[in-house]
């Protein structure tokens, strides 16, 4: 006959331990979300939680990139592409270069990676660092595809190829180099039928030392779309952010001066951009990029 102290002492201990593996759950649950490099902030805070993983890159994935460097053939230095020990290495001494993922993205999503911009270089010239420059959830109604084409001349490297593309671009300018204090974002198309059109477009954070490259420092780089929310975040710091009901600056072209105004930030005005593609933008400069991942955003 078996003893009741001894049966209430099983059970005890078997619901101590259930109690412990839950709580172990818990934490290893918790642990994992703290380590992900993605941020929620700002806005972002009363709207969403990060989800699934959908991609990560060490970039051995070649297939799955196009790389576009505008041609500038009086430039003495010559570019330079290598990838190594999961670093993206972009070496483009005075042209424009935009890396481009071919995997399109549905929804809501947050794209986070680490970028570099060396204080000097392996051929010690003036390189400086500047423009961490990015695009994302962006297509073209007409004719997007031809961008992975690299005889296409519609899209080339060179920055003003891409203004008549829809989708979301910012940049963060280079901390010290006075020629580029812009830190900046922009809701594309900035041109249609070859004619400026007005677009998004905020740029009060330029010069401003708290919102530049610190260079030498790897930064955390995060951006967000989410039913027409858009963010843009260093460090885990927010640099911009909208969402619907906010008031915006809206530049254009008046006699060919640029001329802003405020405007309402509405749906019917400014659609959300809910699928696209992610590029890395660089202007003469010299970066690396690492830990590319991009996340699910769930509905809190």
């Amino acid at each position: 006959m078996k003893h009741p102290h001894i049966s209430l002492l099983k059970t005890s201990l078997i619901c101590a331990l259930v109690l412990c593996l839950s709580s172990l759950c818990a934490h290893m649950e918790a642990s994992s979300k703290s380590t992900s490099p993605a941020s929620v902030a700002g806005y972002g805070k009363d709207h969403f939680v990060i989800g699934e993983l959908l991609y990560e890159t060490d970039f051995s994935d070649k297939e799955n990139w196009v790389i576009q460097v505008e041609q500038k053939d009086e430039l003495k230095l010559k570019e330079r592409i290598q990838i190594e020990d999961g670093i993206l290495d972009l070496y483009m001494p005075g042209k424009g270069c935009t890396a481009w993922l071919k995997k399109k993205f549905s929804g809501p999503i947050t794209i986070t990676y680490e970028v570099l911009c060396p204080i000097g270089t392996d051929n010690g010239d003036s390189i400086q660092a500047r423009d961490i420059n990015n695009f994302w959830h962006c297509s073209d109604p007409n004719k997007f595809d031809a961008i992975f084409k690299s005889t296409d001349t519609l899209y080339h490297g060179g920055f003003a190829s891409y203004h008549n593309m829809h989708g979301y671009y910012a940049s963060t300018g280079g901390g010290g180099h006075v020629g580029n204090q812009t830190t900046r974002f922009r809701r594309y198309p900035r041109h249609l039928n070859g004619k400026d059109i007005p677009h998004i477009s905020l740029n009060d954070k330029d010069g401003k030392e708290d919102y530049l490259i610190t260079p030498g420092k790897w930064h955390t780089i995060q951006l967000v779309a989410y039913e027409g929310m858009a963010q843009y975040l260093m460090d885990g710091k927010v640099l911009y952010e909208i969402k619907y009901g906010d008031t915006v600056a809206v530049e254009s072209r008046e006699n060919g001066q640029r001329v802003t105004t405020e405007q309402t930030y509405t749906r019917e005005g400014f659609p959300a951009y809910t699928e696209g593609f992610f590029g890395f933008r660089l202007v003469g400069t010299h970066h690396l990029y690492k830990n590319l991942k991009v996340y699910r955003l769930e509905s809190k």
